[in-house]
């Protein structure tokens, strides 16, 4: 019997996460299947919550759109549209929404079990690890194709279907953390640009000038910067400059017009639909709720 250490989960690095996954598939390919218990693909409320909980399936997660946010022992993990997340089972965490737009999400909850016996084989490292998907389509067809299969009758068609469709998923999952991997100098560079807008939300470059700064061409770092972030550049840059105003407008005693030309908005209306866009409320909320006068 394995022992579990429930509360001991640990996040994987890629290199890891793949050699995980790849584990998963060699029971596949022996005597154990993999038995789905649960699959939603809906587009959850506006009070969608995980209390802290601890499952006995692994769960897998694509977020279709919006925003969710997973706790595990106090690391926040923050998932975007094109996000795919694997938590082990005996893995504790919660999660909750991000209210500024609608979250439709596709869950899979699956066991892994030894075939012809109803005996399930937990994990006994529990784990989980997220990364932003390089082929959003590919991995929406796959988790859609998982519920489909779910939706049917039971029957030993159905089951043979499920186990096929989620082994397809976890090995193209592998496949593209191991990209991920051998990709590091490029996922540098990226990190840089994302750095550099995040310690300076005032500057307004453009993406030419960004991109020389990772020393990529303009259009092959766009796309990277959009498969690791999941927003454009352009995008990526509102929503530093919001946060900041964000922080401005809580702990200052400048007022929205003051800020709004500070960040560089000749027009304070349209730094206030800009702002909303990205928080989900008017400045001016922000400021009442906040120390700024």
């Amino acid at each position: 019997m394995v022992k579990r250490r429930i509360g001991m989960s640990k996040s994987l690095m890629p290199s890891d996460a793949s050699a995980y996954l790849d584990t998963l598939l060699q029971m596949a390919l022996s005597s154990y299947i993999f038995q789905l218990h649960r699959c939603f693909n809906v587009t959850v409320k506006a009070s969608w919550r995980i209390d802290e909980r601890v499952l006995d399936e692994v769960h897998l997660l694509f977020v279709r759109s919006g925003c969710a946010t997973y706790e595990f022992g106090g690391r926040s993990v923050k998932l975007t549209a094109g996000s795919l997340l694997v938590v082990s089972d005996g893995t504790m965490h919660s999660a909750s929404r991000n209210l500024s737009e609608p979250l439709s999400i596709i869950t899979v909850r699956f066991r892994i079990v030894r075939y012809k016996e109803d005996r399930h084989m937990p994990t006994a490292n529990p784990c989980y690890f997220f990364f932003q998907s390089q082929d959003t389509q590919k991995f929406r067809l796959l988790f859609e194709a998982i519920h489909r299969h779910h939706c049917l009758p039971p029957s030993v068609k159905k089951d043979a279907l499920c186990h096929a469709s989620i082994c397809q998923t976890l090995a193209e999952m592998s496949r593209e953390l191991e990209e991920l991997e051998q990709n590091k100098p490029t996922r540098h560079a990226i990190m840089q640009i994302k750095g550099y807008i995040d310690t300076n939300p005032l500057s307004r470059l453009s993406v030419k000038e960004l991109a020389a700064l990772s020393g990529l061409s303009p259009k092959y770092c766009s796309l990277l910067f959009r498969q690791s972030t999941g927003l454009t550049i352009k995008e990526y840059q509102i929503k530093s400059r919001i946060e900041y105003a964000a922080y401005l407008l809580e702990h200052s005693s400048q007022s929205v017009k003051e800020i709004s030309l500070q960040l560089g908005y000749p027009d304070p209306f349209v730094f206030s639909k800009q702002y909303k866009a990205v928080t989900g409320i008017a400045p001016s909320e922000t400021l009442r709720s906040g120390t700024g006068k």
